[in-house]
């Protein structure tokens, strides 16, 4: 149940971001962990913390929270709300993060970060048990070796904020794939009908009695009655590996900060303005924003960013409020606001 309510999270997640690949994770600075009772909140928000900043860092390893921990900082610090929360009867703490604290913090310690924009791996995962045609995992899991790979990617889209994708089969899809000759190749098929950053293809196949066979991007043998823990085991660390690689070319340089002039099209109102600002400075390369003018429906902003302008255009290509118009320089970003 709790992979369930996860997976109710990451779809919602999906639906309100940017349709293309390279998609805005837009509750990047929301936590969600299962929690017993009222008395395990404590640890349940330890728990949150560090999983946001496994998220936003895009590095799973515990040094950035120590350095932060040892700055005098102190984990609640940085929340803006908690509540429990009820699905299925299961209860999970919902940690909301003041993003502007954070951000200051990992500026402060020249932490690197992530934005809003995160990479989508598309998963093709072929089954051949021996028992039965080969079939590729879909989000709806046919039998425990399916759920091994879905829960997997619930678990690590949750913990690194990123886009873990596998197939949705519909019926025109299942009739397309069964009823193919020799010359149709499904993978070709489904990669057509998907946008995405990378593909991952993989074929598991069941060559004998507790022995399974990887091959593809995974290339591995197993010959053990504990097949499924290691199945489970190579698959959860390859992904890592995935997502790491992913996010290298992602990440803004906190201590590099410099100024640029921002100007947006399409400001017809107060209220336009007022919308317009607020989803620039939730961007996290913007840390600050001067208006220079206003004329012609045309705001000119003085901004602070980190990073450079190139992250800084990485994570407007992938927000749904605004579109880059043209050309842009290292010290100029024109934009166009889109209502």
């Amino acid at each position: 149940m709790h992979n369930n309510f996860i997976k109710h999270f990451i779809v919602v997640l999906i639906i309100f971001s940017n349709q293309s690949f390279g998609k805005e994770f837009n509750e990047l600075f929301t936590i969600y962990v299962p929690i017993e009772n009222s008395s395990k909140i404590e640890s349940s928000i330890n728990s949150s913390f560090n999983n946001l900043i496994f998220r936003i860092s895009g590095s799973n390893s515990p040094s950035n929270i120590w350095r932060i921990i040892n700055s005098g900082s102190a984990r609640k610090d940085f929340i803006t709300s908690y509540s429990i929360k009820n699905y299925e009867n299961i209860s999970f703490l919902e940690v909301i993060f003041n993003q502007d604290k954070v951000i200051s913090k990992f500026k402060e310690l020249s932490i690197p970060i992530i934005g809003h924009s995160r990479p989508v791996i598309f998963f093709l995962i072929e089954i051949e048990s021996g028992s039965e045609t080969s079939y590729f995992v879909s989000e709806e899991p046919e039998n425990s070796i399916d759920t091994i790979f879905i829960n997997s990617l619930q678990r690590l889209s949750e913990q690194r904020g990123i886009f873990l994708e596998l197939p949705i089969f519909d019926l025109e899809d299942q009739k397309t794939i069964s009823n193919s000759d020799i010359l149709f190749s499904p993978k070709n098929y489904l990669t057509s009908k998907y946008n995405f950053d990378k593909l991952v293809d993989i074929k598991l196949i069941n060559i004998g009695l507790n022995e399974w066979l990887f091959s593809g991007d995974i290339e591995k043998s197993i010959s053990n009655a504990q097949y499924k823990k290691d199945i489970e085991s190579i698959f959860f660390e390859f992904v890592e590996s995935i997502i790491s690689e992913s996010f290298e070319d992602l990440v803004i340089d906190t201590s590099n900060v410099s100024s640029i002039t921002i100007n947006v099209k399409g400001i017809s109102s107060y209220e336009d303005y007022k919308i317009s600002k607020d989803k620039l400075l939730t961007l996290i390369g913007v840390t600050d924003l001067d208006i220079l003018s206003f004329k012609n429906n045309i705001i000119k902003y003085q901004a602070n960013i980190m990073g450079d302008i190139n992250s800084l255009s990485r994570d407007i290509d992938n927000n749904s409020f605004f579109e880059i118009d043209g050309y842009r320089s290292s010290e100029i970003l024109n934009l166009i606001y889109k209502k």
